[in-house]
């Protein structure tokens, strides 16, 4: 095999790699703004997080709530399973 060929050949399979990395590793869900992207759209939400910290055994200990509203009392079930995937993204930012 020349050089030419090889490195060709080299180039492909590399760029194939980056291919699949990036359909494979989609952008982290980093940041409260990028879990956003899980709502469904056409919506106001209100979200409040209460929490509690416990720093006094060997490893913090955190506990608490996630609250999310779009302005009801209490949100239709239908929407309730809509907005489960960004209340998990954002509890995952919080470990």
């Amino acid at each position: 095999m020349n050089k030419k060929a090889f490195f060709i050949g080299s180039a492909t399979l590399l760029s194939s790699l980056l291919a699949f990395q990036s359909f494979s590793n989609p952008t982290p869900l980093n940041s409260v703004q990028k879990c956003a992207s899980l709502l469904p759209s056409g919506y106001n939400f209100s979200m409040t997080i209460n929490a509690k910290i416990d720093t006094t055994a060997d490893k913090p200990v955190v506990s608490g709530i996630l609250d999310l509203t779009d302005g009801t009392e209490i949100l239709p079930p239908e929407l309730s399973s809509k907005v489960e995937p960004f209340k998990q993204c954002v509890v995952k930012l919080m470990k």
